[in-house]
């Protein structure tokens, strides 16, 4: 495993973690309330985390190659 799949994967298990307490707290909120936008903006800002990480393991992009090159 190369040091890029472990940012991803540590990303990935962030993410998701975040992901599933910020959903929970999402059905507490009530509409309209600051709060609430708050929620959703995190929401969002959470989902796009997930989608990069497993976007990165899937394609396996190696983006940190170039700093661990040896040559």
């Amino acid at each position: 495993m190369n040091a890029s799949q472990g940012v991803f994967r540590t990303l990935l298990a962030v993410g998701l973690a975040l992901l599933v307490l910020t959903a929970g707290l999402f059905a507490l909120q009530t509409p309209g309330t600051a709060g609430y936008v708050v929620t959703v903006l995190s929401l969002v800002v959470q989902v796009v985390m997930v989608l990069v990480g497993a976007a990165g393991l899937h394609f396996e992009w190696d983006p940190l190659a170039p700093l661990f090159d040896e040559n």
